[in-house]
């Protein structure tokens, strides 16, 4: 098997084979497993969005894989990726083998375009997706809601976990600092205006133009709001469901229309989006030639944000049209005014989360420690205090009550350093192993934990006290 990391990142994570070990702590990390348009050609892809299971499904099965406790799916036309909240065994290649199943593609088609992340690579993969880092227009915000929109669905689906569900959240802000802060939410980018753009530089402005949308919904809408920018006079939208196409058009001075109009519509508009999840062809070739041929040579713009395509990818040969889908925007697209200065902002504050978030991994770890330190010297201490009421019959209760604050006060002032201490050895590097060797001498051993575990070393029980 092949697996290899995202072009955009720092790290390489070997596939099952020959992956070395991650530290086995005991409890889940985050695995990541995906493929998106940084790794595969998108034909690929658009038979990957072409398959008719629910995402639910993927989800279902997932969490059901060994040793994954949750999962959360992001899907869009540009990236399909499992996030798994996963302990040190989990069957990742079990998981690859449900993406194959899903998507009806076979698994050695898939591999050689599928990355894998661990731990704080797959927090980073995971962070820099949100922040619009990774996507084909960078600094798109639509992103955005795609991740909050696999969350959700695991929610809903009961297959989150508390660390993943913590990471996602946290990618989710991470996503919209970088956009504030570093500046790559200033031109409002989409994979609409990218689209648009590219009709800008042929014919100057869009201003008084009219178009048609095939979709009406979020992806829809992202586009009514970049023609309106653009200037176009009407925005007519054709769905399924007139009613719901009537609505978001009325917001652009256009009409809601059905889609059997949609070929009499061509002879009219002047622009043509497909931004709607069919699986086949809305628009074939007869009738572009045909729209094309009524429209008495004025130029058709098309563009096909859909995948797979709304319109046929044939209409890009017919004179008199200019078509662009998310393969030229890819290849063509321009970003010079994204400035690199922006985009090494947004990278080096997800640098500095993923940091924060491991740290609070770790700190949270060692939460359950503490605990069992407090209670293992809380309960000798109230077995003494107990014999020593059992012998004391002359002292009045004053005295008992006085004698067992003392006691807590004396357990407060022992703990202290040692607490103190642990939290600030938990956000260190080497976090895990400290917490480890704690958890060896105050937490109860598990019956069913393998006794050749190594024992604390002396150095890193001094190191905690």
């Amino acid at each position: 098997m092949t697996l290899h990391a995202s072009p955009r990142s720092d790290a390489t994570t070997p596939g099952p084979a020959g992956r070395p070990a991650a530290p086995d702590t005991g409890g889940p990390g985050i695995l990541a497993l995906g493929i998106s348009h940084a790794t595969a050609p998108l034909d690929l892809l658009e038979r990957l969005a072409g398959t008719d299971r629910p995402i639910d499904d993927l989800v279902r099965d997932v969490a059901s894989v060994d040793g994954v406790d949750a999962a959360v799916v992001v899907s869009t036309c540009n990236r399909l990726e499992v996030y798994a909240e996963a302990r040190p065994h989990a069957d990742e290649s079990g998981v690859l083998d449900l993406l194959a199943e899903h998507t009806g593609v076979a698994r050695a088609e898939l591999e050689p375009h599928l990355y894998s992340h661990q731990a704080d690579e797959a927090v980073r993969h995971l962070f820099t997706v949100a922040s619009g880092l990774d996507s084909v227009v960078v600094g798109e915000d639509q992103i955005l809601g795609q991740v909050k929109l696999g969350l959700d669905r695991s929610q809903q689906l009961g297959h989150t976990g508390k660390v993943l569900t913590k990471a996602v959240q946290t990618a989710l802000r991470v996503g919209k600092s970088a956009r504030n802060e570093t500046g790559l939410n200033e031109a409002g980018r989409s994979l609409a205006t990218a689209g648009l753009a590219f009709f800008e530089r042929e014919v100057g402005s869009l201003t008084g133009k009219t178009a048609l949308v095939i979709g009406a919904g979020s992806m829809a809408g992202v586009v009514v709001a970049a023609l309106r920018r653009s200037g176009l006079s009407r925005v007519h939208l054709a769905n399924r469901t007139p009613e719901k196409a009537q609505r978001l058009a009325a917001t652009a001075g256009g009409q809601g229309f059905a889609l059997d109009e949609v070929p009499r519509l061509l002879t009219e508009v002047d622009v043509i989006v497909g931004a709607t999840a069919a699986t086949g062809h809305v628009v074939g070739l007869d009738e572009v030639v045909a729209a094309v041929a009524a429209r008495q040579g004025r130029e058709l713009f098309v563009l096909d944000l859909a995948m797979p395509h709304n319109i046929t990818p044939a209409a890009a040969g017919v004179p008199g049209v200019t078509f662009v889908d998310l393969k030229r925007i890819a290849e063509e697209g321009e970003q010079d005014e994204l400035s690199v200065a922006s985009v090494r902002a947004a990278h080096v504050l997800v640098d500095k989360e993923v940091g924060a978030f491991r740290t609070s991994l770790r700190l949270a770890g060692a939460g359950p420690v503490l605990a069992a330190m407090r209670r293992s010297v809380t309960e000798a201490a109230d077995a003494e205090l107990d014999r020593l009421s059992k012998r004391l019959h002359g002292i009045d209760q004053a005295a008992h009550q006085e004698i067992d604050r003392s006691v807590r006060r004396i357990i407060d002032k022992f703990l202290h350093r040692p607490t103190v201490r642990v939290r600030e050895l938990a956000a260190d590097a080497d976090g895990a192993r400290y917490i480890e060797a704690l958890g060896a001498v105050f937490v109860p051993l598990d019956p069913a934990r393998p006794t050749t575990d190594p024992k604390p070393t002396t150095e890193q029980i001094e190191a905690i006290v």
